[in-house]
């Protein structure tokens, strides 16, 4: 049975390189709805970056608990990659990656892990030992719920779900919280009929 590992992720401006990931948070389920594990790190910003303004703007304006928790316990990237790859490597295989939307928090995560955890990947997939799925992408859940839901793409947003699949007002920006939070989702999509 597949182990989704629900990422979401927190960052300091739009891409990853000249800005920082600044909180990462996961949760691992599988299709029946148990929980296998949950994985939370806050990170340094990397060297020689500075925060995008508009970026840091949107937090102090609408989620300045969670930057102010992103910057609790921090410790440097190549530490917490280590930690997040060694608690990846706990949980069942086969294990994917699952996001909400997966093209920003997989950008992320990948960068992190080709830059800190590269001498232990395998080539190809490039995201072996940690996730099993061939090449390099994540399982995208809002993709999935369009599919689901008979909904144009577009037409998803995580404020647009039916409330039986989804509450929004949860939504905190704190890594861990909004990943446990698309996870139940998740497992709600999978056992949807």
């Amino acid at each position: 049975m597949t182990t989704y590992v629900v990422c979401d992720i927190e960052a300091d401006g739009p891409i990853p390189g000249p800005y920082s990931m600044i909180s990462l948070g996961a949760v691992a389920v599988n299709s029946e709805g148990k929980e296998l594990g949950d994985f939370e790190i806050n990170f340094l910003p990397l060297e020689n970056t500075k925060p995008h303004p508009a970026t840091i703007k949107w937090f102090t304006t609408h989620a300045p608990e969670a930057l102010y928790y992103c910057k609790q316990n921090q410790v440097s990237p190549k530490e917490g990659m280590n930690k997040f790859g060694n608690w990846l490597l706990t949980l069942p295989k086969p294990r994917v990656m699952a996001a909400h939307p997966a093209p920003l928090d997989f950008m992320w995560i990948n960068w992190y892990m080709q830059t800190f955890l590269k001498d232990e990947l395998e080539e190809p997939s490039f995201t072996k030992p940690f996730f099993d799925n061939k090449g390099q992408g994540a399982f995208d859940i809002k993709s999935y719920a369009s599919a689901i839901l008979k909904k144009d793409f577009t037409d998803i947003h995580r404020d647009t779900y039916p409330k039986d699949l989804h509450d929004n007002t949860k939504h905190t920006h704190k890594a861990i919280d909004d990943a446990r939070e698309y996870a139940q989702l998740l497992i709600k999509l999978l056992n949807k009929k």
